[in-house]
């Protein structure tokens, strides 16, 4: 084959086969190339088992501009070692075409591959590349490298404290290393083939003629022979060599025994990076840049690359305990890891065999790493204590148990269950209140909900998502067989003395099932105080909640905090001698002193059945979870007339509209208003990090808004910006943003004649209620929350 488009190739692969024979139109971008071997068989080849590509040529020619070029030493997986000259890396490149420094390899070029390399590093030293960076001056790094050889024990005395040399041997060692670093002439005298006078003399005349060498002058004037000046030129010319090179050359010690106390040196000493950072010569940030160009490698922020969750269960903790790695991501093919130091030849192995796949290495700093890493293995370890402490929560009626099949999935599959521990107690960690796992096309999206905004955790692989949906429907008591229909369920996890219960919703959807977890707090019911409440409002809803009968709602959208609101109510008069009742669905918050009953659809234990039943039960207070029908709202209010105190939520965007919502479930006005005591309307808005809020500037938009809506303009509004404290969102939790509607005599007589709207919202704000948008404007002005929030209760 002569054609043009043939390239003379040799090819390593992954297995270590050696290939020599033609590739047709080679191109990095390519996944097959087409070979052809030298006795003619043509056969594809997947670039993925390909190590490298040696280009053939007459002659290695390299490029004009060497300096342009990186000097690295390279080793493939397959342990070949190479010093080449590469152009600087591209990233998300499959590969870079380098030259070899051996121009005797019959190489024009060579192509490596990024998946065939181990390792690569420029051979120059840290100290080098930072003051080609112009990061420190000579000075500074003189004092660094001083400040470590005087932390650094003589290699000497470790290799005498294991017992691989003796004193004779190292005084032996250390004389020859004197006499290397001694000029001819100190030579010559010390073997006593001149004497100073001799060497003095030769000096003198050298400097009347510098083109002649003092060796040449010295025999010429019969002093010593030529065979004693090329002995002591040899001598000289070896004047570079290390106190270890000597022992292996003098075969007092192998290369074997020199690594091992060189490695035990390096352990005792202190690198140059610490001592250039402990000195505040340099920033972390400065040495990681460094220390990334000089191995090649990407560098990450720890603090907001979204770790994969999948990643922590390909690695035992041991493994990442000795090596001090933290698996961040991992794929099909490959595993990635952050680490501060480049990893050895053998971790690097042991992971590879360990996982079965590809080791990618990122750089990150060195604090961050240990911060990351303390609290991954401390996580870890907590994981690990949990996988037998899931229960699910069993109905009434006993449930058929789990087939063998099911139980040996759950109980085998170790990597799944750890995944699934470290999905939940992260969504704990952050305080989710909901964690939803959504299969997608090509991956399956983790996702938390934090201070009501659905934020995007991280990717998993696609193929996981029928592992981890029957992990988690077996942990629910769900049906794993069923992968049509929508199920619910529910899981306790017990870690420790604490208890966390989970609602699960289980629906399928086009590419699988969809996962939603919603964290329940049974810790809700908080002091009523708590709750951020006006002292004026504070006053008058302790009053109602002793009343002896009437309905106080507690309205707004889905995720609001209006079961932490009633919660707290039902709090705030449980040392009264009363009778308390709640209808919940489910049961979310465990009150001292209540009877409360769990909803069961499944059954026929509605809302209103069970309160039809509940009201024969001589309460004094009952609590309904929500007001879902007419049928409901019609009992409740009959029950709030005749001598109960009704407490229950609907889904309404205002207090004025809570009247038109019920008129809708046809309660009539004339039942409505000597019934209904009062209405808390309220929303949760996320609440700004006090460290790290920011001024907006004085022309912003919003002040227009605020201008053209009517209210007084404020001196200063406030926006997120990220910090350490609130894990770089801006934000520090919820705080509630309501109106409170106190039904009077003024009120009751304007809902008795049929007033909605606007009318029945003016005759509120006369009575005193402070409208949502008017308390938003004030937190905005106070910086409690954000200018944008503002605006979003505006609407």
């Amino acid at each position: 084959m002569n054609s043009s488009r043939f390239q003379n190739v040799t090819m390593n692969l992954m297995s270590g086969e050696m290939l020599v024979g033609q590739l047709l139109g080679f191109s990095p971008i390519m996944t097959k190339l087409h070979f052809m071997t030298a006795a003619g068989d043509a056969r594809k080849i997947d670039m993925h088992d390909i190590v490298y590509i040696g280009i053939h040529g007459t002659a290695a020619t390299h490029p004009s501009r060497m300096s342009d070029l990186d000097d690295l030493k390279i080793i493939t997986v397959n342990l070949d070692t190479f010093d080449i000259y590469a152009a600087p890396a591209m990233s998300n490149a499959p590969g870079f075409y380098a030259y070899l420094k051996d121009q005797s390899l019959p190489f024009e070029r060579i192509f490596f591959y990024q998946h065939g390399i181990r390792y690569q590093e420029k051979p120059e030293r840290l100290g080098d590349l930072l003051i080609d960076q112009e990061i420190l001056g000579y000075d500074d790094l003189q004092r660094a490298l001083d400040i470590q050889i005087k932390s650094m024990p003589h290699l000497g005395d470790v290799l005498k404290g294991q017992g691989k040399v003796s004193d004779e041997d190292l005084d032996e060692a250390l004389k020859t290393q004197q006499l290397q670093r001694m000029r001819l002439g100190d030579l010559l005298v010390h073997h006593e083939l001149v004497t100073e006078d001799d060497v003095h003399e030769a000096l003198q005349e050298q400097r009347a003629s510098v083109d002649i060498p003092l060796g040449q002058i010295l025999v010429d004037k019969g002093k010593v022979e030529h065979g004693h000046i090329d002995n002591a030129l040899k001598m000289q010319s070896r004047r570079k060599m290390r106190l270890g090179e000597i022992l292996l050359e003098a075969k007092l010690i192998n290369p074997h025994d020199l690594q091992v106390a060189l490695d035990e040196q390096k352990a005792h000493g202190h690198r140059l990076g610490e001592i250039l950072l402990s000195t505040d010569v340099i920033t972390e940030d400065q040495l990681l840049e460094v220390l990334a160009k000089k191995f090649r490698l990407p560098t990450v922020d720890l603090d907001s690359y979204p770790v994969n969750p999948e990643a922590a269960t390909m690695i035992d903790r041991p493994i990442i305990e000795k090596y001090g790695i933290l698996p961040i991501d991992v794929d099909k093919h490959s595993l990635t890891i952050a680490l501060s130091d480049p990893m050895g030849l053998e971790a690097y192995d042991t992971i590879s065999f360990k996982t079965g796949k590809k080791v990618h290495e990122v750089m990150v700093k060195a604090s961050q790493l240990q911060e990351k890493l303390a609290r991954f293995l401390k996580e870890d370890f907590a994981d690990d204590q949990l996988s037998c402490e899931f229960l699910h929560q069993d109905d009434d009626e006993d449930d058929e148990p789990l087939n063998e099949l099911q139980i040996t999935q759950s109980a085998e599959d170790a990597p799944i269950v750890r995944l699934v521990n470290r999905i939940i107690r992260g969504g704990l960690r952050k305080h989710a209140s909901d964690i939803h796992i959504l299969p997608q096309a090509k991956k399956l999206v983790l996702a938390y909900r934090l201070n009501g905004q659905l934020l995007s955790e991280s990717s998993l692989e696609k193929n996981l998502s029928k592992q981890i949906s029957a992990r988690i429907k077996i942990l629910c008591g769900m049906d794993i067989a069923e992968q049509r229909l929508p199920q619910d369920g529910r899981l306790i996890l017990r870690d420790g003395k604490k208890k966390h219960e989970f609602r699960v919703s289980c629906i399928p959807n086009t590419f699988g099932e969809s996962l939603v977890l919603r964290v329940l707090n049974k810790d809700a019911a908080v002091d009523l105080k708590q709750l951020g409440l006006r002292e004026s409002d504070l006053g008058q809803l302790s009053t109602i909640v002793r009343k002896p009968y009437g309905l106080l709602l507690v309205t707004g959208p889905t995720g609001s905090g209006k079961s932490t609101t009633l919660f707290s109510l039902l709090k705030s008069i449980a040392d009264l001698p009363a009778h308390i009742l709640t209808i919940e669905d489910p049961v979310e918050s465990e009150i001292a002193g209540a009877n409360q009953i769990q909803v069961n659809q499944k059954i026929g234990m509605t809302f209103a059945r069970i309160l039809r039943n509940v009201l024969r039960h001589d309460p004094d207070v009952i609590m309904i979870g929500e007001i879902r029908d007419g049928e409901t709202a019609e009992i409740a209010i009959e029950a709030a007339l005749t001598g109960h105190l009704m407490f229950s939520t609907l889904h309404t965007n205002s207090a004025v509209d809570t009247i038109i919502r019920l008129n809708d479930l046809d309660i009539p006005n004339y039942l409505l208003a000597p019934s209904l005591l009062g209405v808390v309307s309220q929303n949760l808005l996320k609440q700004l990090c006090p460290d790290c809020r920011q001024p907006v500037a004085e022309d912003d938009e919003v002040f227009s808004i605020i201008r053209d809506a009517g209210y007084q303009r404020p001196e200063t509004l406030y926006a997120a910006c990220g910090c350490e404290h609130c894990n770089r969102t801006g934000y520090i939790g919820r705080v509630m943003l309501y109106e409170f509607l106190a039904v009077n005599d003024e009120v009751r007589q304007a809902i008795h004649d049929g007033k909605t709207g606007h009318e029945l919202q003016r005759i509120a704000i006369q009575n005193g209620m402070v409208p949502k948008a008017e308390y938003a404007l004030k937190m905005a002005a106070d910086g409690i929350i954000d200018h944008k929030e503002f605006i979003y209760a505006l609407m």
